[in-house]
């Protein structure tokens, strides 16, 4: 088992750890949808409702009750085996404290909800964490190398096994049985497979417990003040504007989120070993968070924007003609913030990577009492759309915050995100402007294969106008070091391997 950790060809390996993180994001995505076409015909409302409500539960619990062990272990400098023993150790107390707690509370969490059928579903899914306690920590090890492979097959084992149980007890109970079963399953698969061909077995120990809880105080604190402040919208909606206004917000902000952060997530998920990797080492971990930036920009950028011009389809073939009242004005404000607001989005890797952990808390904090109030009086006096702007001014305000936060951290430029992702603004500007410029046609009542073949041209110019302006603002720089040498090289190299693959079986 390597435990020390290589800061060589930092770039190429984030870059291919993000190839794989993506393929495991596809696969997890496929296998959703499958399962929401499955279940969605065998399932009820109702059965959803139990079933999401114990899952949220169960989330909640892991958000107050997580120190962050496996951040810990990506950021410090050092890691022995006694630093695995010791985090193993807090996360199977963890495990098997919260889930007494949350056998023991079931009933009164149940008789709150109004469900009594809670009780069980919570008992039995307090399983899941004493499932996520017992997992090895040495699997972190690859991840802190930036070798996202063991990763890629944990996701895919986990999300094939979940749903083949879910789809089983589906067609012979049709119950939320189902959701419970598939829960259980990808989390024992996670766990199983976190000791498979592993030279490694975890024992008991708290002799590093202190470097644990130095870092796990403060990330915690983050996370609950950051969960509260992303939480408090949805909150806030359906006690203000109802079921109904909520229900449109939601669709809206997951379909912008999907566009977004669902194609950069692979990205950020590689990045953060990446960063600590550097931490060390400020000019190049100067240089690696600007490219990183650069990156996700250019990522961000066009899909964002292009989300936004393109609302109305989007939602016509995503979720259908019944969402196309309120759903594409809030995308038309959440695709382009959400893109933009990509601009500070490497921050939380790169303060654990400088281990600025009671800075987090001073800007989750900060972020909290500022845009609390503010959501309550959007909401209060505006209602839904009053909202939907108060959450776009809270994301850029926090893509300011990250940003001054980048700029403290590495001494640099409070602009040099932008500066570096300039070339991506110029392009979707460019983009944005070719696709307005065509005719379009509303969906409503349209089929789904008219609105499919009336957009689909769009798209392709879209994309073939931003990969041009992007190439041609990059050779008029003069070809510099950046986000287009490195997706440049990434397809040559594919390119190279494939004509390899050809001239064997041709030999």
């Amino acid at each position: 088992m390597k435990f020390e950790r290589s800061d060589k060809n930092v770039g190429n390996r984030v870059f291919k750890g993000a190839v794989f993180m993506t393929g495991a994001r596809f696969i997890l995505r496929l296998f959703s949808l499958i399962n929401l076409m499955v279940l969605g015909r065998l399932l009820d409302p109702s059965d959803y409702g139990i079933a999401s409500y114990a899952i949220a539960i169960i989330a909640l619990t892991q958000v107050f009750s997580d120190i962050r062990v496996n951040s810990a272990l990506i950021s410090i400098r050092e890691v022995n085996r006694t630093h695995l023993d010791t985090g193993f150790t807090i996360n199977l107390l963890r495990g098997f404290i919260v889930a007494g707690l949350l056998f023991a509370f079931a009933g009164p969490i149940a008789d709150y909800a109004n469900e009594p059928a809670l009780v069980d579903v919570l008992r039995v899914l307090a399983v899941v964490l004493i499932f996520d306690g017992l997992k090895n920590p040495a699997m972190l090890m690859y991840r802190r190398n930036i070798d996202f492979s063991r990763e890629f097959k944990r996701v895919a084992l986990s999300t094939v096994l979940g749903s083949l149980a879910a789809i089983t007890v589906a067609i012979l109970t049709k119950s939320y049985w189902a959701i419970v079963a598939g829960t259980l399953a990808g989390r024992f698969a996670e766990f199983a497979f976190s000791y498979w061909r592993i030279p490694y077995m975890p024992k008991l120990g708290f002799r590093e417990s202190g470097v644990f809880l130095r870092f796990g105080s403060w990330m915690t604190i983050d996370a609950i003040l950051d969960y509260v402040t992303s939480a408090a919208p949805t909150m806030l909606l359906g006690r203000y504007a109802g079921s109904h206004a909520l229900g449109f917000y939601t669709v809206g902000k997951d379909i912008s989120q999907l566009a977004t952060r669902e194609l950069t997530g692979p990205l950020m998920q590689a990045l953060f070993p990446g960063l600590a990797a550097l931490a060390h080492d400020t000019p190049r971990l100067r240089v690696a968070y600007r490219t990183a930036q650069a990156t996700v920009l250019g990522i961000a950028l066009p899909i964002g924007f292009g989300s936004a011009l393109l609302a109305p389809e989007m939602v016509a073939l995503i979720v259908g003609q019944k969402w196309l009242a309120e759903a594409p004005q809030v995308i038309e404000v959440f695709g382009p913030v959400f893109a933009i607001s990509m601009v500070g989005a490497s921050t939380n890797g790169l303060a654990m990577a400088k281990l600025a952990l009671p800075q987090m808390v001073m800007r989750a904090a900060f972020l909290a009492v500022f845009c609390l109030p503010i959501f309550w009086y959007a909401v209060s006096h505006h209602g839904a759309s009053g909202m939907i702007y108060a959450v776009a001014f809270y994301q850029l305000l926090r893509a300011s915050v990250n940003m001054f936060f980048a700029k403290t951290l590495l001494k640099d430029s409070f602009f040099s995100a932008f500066l570096m992702g300039w070339r991506s603004f110029v392009a979707v500007a460019v983009m944005s402007g070719a696709v307005l410029l065509m005719p379009s046609v509303s969906p409503a009542g349209m089929s789904e294969i008219a609105v499919f073949l009336s957009v689909l041209p769009r798209i392709a110019v879209a994309a073939v106008v931003y990969i041009a302006a992007h190439l041609a603002l990059w050779r008029l720089s003069g070809k510099p070091d950046g986000f287009e040498s490195k997706v440049l090289e990434i397809l040559g190299k594919a390119l190279e391997r494939f004509r390899e693959r050809q001239a064997r079986r041709a030999g």
